[in-house]
């Protein structure tokens, strides 16, 4: 394994839009001793005016301050990470550990890339170079999921929005629904949140797929799950309690894949000039 000295994720950089104006509505709504901090998209323009910010979209803040942006110092310093919507146009400041889910360390498992020589020589050689939809249709062809679950996993949908009660819209990469191999056809459904290298794997994110399978699945069993790929190219599958309160998230269990691209795959990738990123 190198050693990259680089971060396995970062949360982003800070916005010049976004958090002079979070920061607003912070220090007008929080009085020590707070254990939330609600607010309102109409708070948000309000802010914005105040501030002469023009925002386009101020339902936007919300989206990219709780999975693209880290929350602003002084705000973490109060013990608030966690920023998620409870309901059409609201929002709330929550306290947790972190944002961010820190990847365990486990020994990577060794496995062949499986990937159909077609589909393979059309993608990036190194997996860091992959985005979460090359990652997930890799994960899928290598068996990452069987292997990890101990169940035969199906691929359901690909990059899913649909709108949640009480926290607008979710978005999930995938969703899986898994079967046992003894044959018991009464489906385990497998949300799925993919990472590319420069994201974070996100405590909101991970609840709202949660919030998703209770809409529209209810009384299935729910396994969440997380996949990132590293700047070394190793896959990582976390796998989360069932919670849809972000501060409760916590791994399950977690490993480590090292996908081994065969001396013929790779030569194929070098051969071909057109690439699907």
């Amino acid at each position: 394994m190198s050693m990259d000295p680089r971060p396995l994720q970062t949360h982003g950089l800070s916005s010049r839009v976004y958090v002079p104006i979070l920061m607003e509505i912070f220090q007008e709504k929080y009085t020590e001793g707070d254990e939330v901090v609600e607010f309102t998209l109409d708070d948000i323009r309000a802010a914005a005016i105040r501030l002469g910010i023009s925002v386009r979209n101020p339902a936007d803040l919300a989206y990219r301050m709780r999975s693209r942006t880290e929350l602003p110092e002084v705000i973490r310093s109060e013990g608030f990470y966690i920023l998620s919507a409870v309901g059409r146009g609201k929002y709330r400041l929550g306290k947790a550990e972190s944002a961010i889910i820190t990847l365990p360390s486990t020994e990577p498992r060794q496995v062949p890339d499986l990937t159909p020589l077609p589909v393979r020589r059309l993608l990036p050689e190194r997996l860091a170079q992959f985005d979460e939809q090359a990652l997930l249709t890799v994960v899928d062809y290598c068996k990452i999921l069987d292997d990890f679950t101990g169940l035969r996993n199906f691929r359901l949908r690909s990059h899913v929005r649909k709108s949640v009660p009480k926290i607008g819209q979710a978005e999930l990469d995938e969703v899986c629904v898994a079967i046992s191999e003894d044959g018991d056809e009464f489906p385990t459904i497998v949300p799925i949140e993919a990472k590319a290298v420069a994201d974070a794997v996100n405590r909101v994110q991970i609840c709202a797929m949660v919030s998703f399978c209770e809409v529209y699945f209810p009384g299935h069993a729910v396994r969440p799950l997380a996949i990132k790929v590293d700047h070394d190219s190793l896959v990582h599958v976390l796998e989360f309690n069932a919670t849809e309160n972000a501060a409760d998230l916590t791994i399950l269990r977690s490993a480590t894949y090292d996908i081994r691209t065969s001396d013929v795959q790779s030569a194929l990738i070098r051969e071909t000039t057109q690439r699907l990123l």
